[in-house]
């Protein structure tokens, strides 16, 4: 008998050919039914339809939009409906930091998936952020199980359940799930010598087997691992298996029905390899993704004869009651913490363009990290183009927006001149180059794998071929040489090699006591009380050619995750 696998699936209920429910009171046992298997992905906290950073609603995400689209699915198909998270969800908005802050209440970012019914949900590499017992405090309070059948304990054994099995309607529906190993990578320190995060094919591949042993008709896979992106650490450096792999999964494990996926902050409505549908939902509760199975009985054995895929986006739905409720505490908590004022600033302080223009609000971020470490050089990525302060009071969360890594601690490494080229080189791939002034960036390397120094002062000509932009590159008015020493302040992402900068393997590290830089923000600005941006500005480096500057400004803003809040003319091209 053929049995059918699926990441993160569906339930079933007696139906007619085509879907439709069988009458009331009707004897005759279906012998076809839809399954509709609903997906979500890197919620990152975005629960509700309101936007922390600009405290104002906003009605294009929110997993209470989500909420009211399940619903109806749920209305129109009964039991027939399986709802799933490919993870990332404990991580990302000020709710997610009151949920931290406040550990010993009951999450929001959990009661409001509890409120939703999600059947499964997989462990993202952000869930591991605040530490195992964090994580594990609300995988207890959750009402639905979290799996990831690679991640194993100490002990050698499965630290949280690989699948589950769900009965609908007759139909027995496996899900089994997996987590990337990056997280080995990222969070090492925190994971190291206490759980394990394996390849994920080989223990997704033995999970869907031992489902499919115990009768398995249908077999749903739920990754937190990208479609086949390139991994962003070295994997032979390394050590650890592939990021992104989904393809694999549905290309080399036979027997799988659906596969929902995440990680990537991508949308894929509806894409086949073999006969196993992959789907991808849009990140921070943007859309939901929808996979309708068509199942056929033929001698008592159920098979998927159709499948079919889509997305359907949060905008414009109402707001579930039942999840607003749940969420009215933390939510109430979030806002009045993050408009807390922290101090004030007479003047306008932009984000906007600080990938392509050097600007005073990263000169900031990198100030107060080199002079806390001690270091000679610091770096960081522009995260959020919509970040700015003032004029007026600073919030904490006009803070959160510029730095929203609320877990990133402040590191110092000791690094040659040749590594730091290497650094500057490897960064300044986020742009294209000029052979098409209408698209300048790279959309393959995200804005936070773009990073600024300080300290030196250095020229990206981004004409040039990748590996030949840095054209010029002096620390107090010297050329750098390959055997010239420096100490260069970063994070603890950035220091273990995250997102491809392998150059900092083996770097000895100089300064690491465990603060928390954007905490470190907050202290600098209570300490200033008024900040002023010639405080912190020095113009360190630039892009040639200046008639670039302007065309790779727009091309940047016109990605979808780095277009501006509200109307794009308010935004400031340089």
């Amino acid at each position: 008998m053929r049995r059918l696998l699926i990441l993160a699936v569906a339930g079933s209920a007696c139906a007619r050919p085509g879907g439709m429910p069988a009458p009331a009171g009707s004897s005759r046992v279906a012998d076809s039914l839809e399954l509709i298997v609903a997906g979500t992905t890197d919620v990152h906290g975005w629960l509700r339809g309101w936007d922390y950073f600009a405290n104002a609603a906003d009605s294009t995400r929110g997993l209470s939009r989500i909420a009211t689209v399940v619903d109806s699915l749920r209305s129109a198909n009964g039991d027939r409906v399986v709802l799933v998270d490919a993870g990332d969800d404990l991580q990302g908005t000020p709710i997610t930091s009151v949920a931290l802050r406040d550990s010993l209440l009951p999450n929001p970012i959990i009661a409001a998936m509890n409120a939703i019914r999600y059947d499964a949900a997989v462990i993202g590499n952000h869930e591991f952020n605040y530490g195992l017992g964090y994580l594990d405090r609300a995988v207890k309070q959750a009402t639905f199980p979290f799996i990831a059948a690679n991640v194993y304990g100490a002990d050698g054994k499965h630290a949280y359940q690989p699948s589950i099995m769900l009965v609908r309607s007759g139909v027995r529906i496996a899900i089994v799930g997996g987590t990337t190993p990056g997280s080995m990578v990222w969070d090492r320190d925190k994971l190291r010598g206490r759980v394990e995060v394996r390849d994920i094919v080989p223990s997704v591949r033995a999970a869907v087997a031992e489902s499919r042993s115990k009768g398995a008709d249908v077999i749903i896979v739920v990754l937190h691992s990208g479609l086949g992106e390139p991994s962003s650490y070295d994997t032979v450096a390394t050590g650890v298996a592939s990021e992104n792999v989904a393809a694999r999964v549905a290309r080399e494990i036979p027997g799988i029905d659906v596969v929902v996926f995440g990680h990537t902050h991508r949308e894929l409505a509806d894409t086949t390899i073999g006969t196993t549908l992959l789907t991808q939902p849009r990140n921070w509760a943007g859309s939901v993704s929808v996979a309708r199975l068509q199942l056929s009985r033929s001698a008592g054995a159920w098979r998927v004869v159709a499948r079919h895929g889509s997305v359907i986006r949060a905008r414009g739905h109402a707001e579930h009651a039942a999840l607003v409720a749940a969420t009215d505490d933390g939510h109430a908590r979030a806002i009045q913490f993050v408009n807390a004022p922290l101090g004030t600033t007479p003047v306008a302080w932009r984000a906007d363009s600080a990938r392509v223009r050097d600007t005073p609000i990263i000169d900031l971020v990198l100030e107060v990290m080199r002079r806390t470490a001690g270091s000679d050089l610091a770096s960081t990525a522009a995260f959020s183009l919509n970040a700015e302060f003032g004029p007026g009071a600073v919030t904490m969360a006009d803070v959160a927006e510029l730095y929203p890594y609320e877990n990133n601690v402040l590191r110092a490494v000791k690094i040659s001149g040749k590594q730091l080229r290497d650094y500057l080189e490897f960064s300044a791939r986020y742009f294209s180059g000029g052979a098409r002034p209408d698209s300048l960036i790279d959309p393959s390397v995200p804005g936070f794998n773009f990073d600024i120094v300080s300290g030196v002062d250095y020229v990206i000509d981004i004409s040039k071929p990748v590996g030949a932009r840095i054209t010029s590159l002096a620390r107090n008015g010297r050329a750098v040489v390959d055997a010239d020493s420096f100490t260069l302040a970063l994070n603890d992402y950035r220091q273990v090699g995250g997102g491809g900068y392998s150059m900092l393997t083996g770097a000895p590290l100089v300064y690491d006591q465990q603060q928390v830089i954007r905490q470190l923000l907050v202290d600098e600005v209570r300490r200033k009380a008024t900040l002023q941006p010639q405080d912190y500005a020095t113009r360190n480096w630039r892009i040639e050619p200046e008639s670039l500057v302007a065309p790779a400004y727009r091309s940047m803003r016109r990605l979808p995750f780095d277009r501006p809040r509200t109307n794009p003319a308010a935004a400031r091209a340089p």
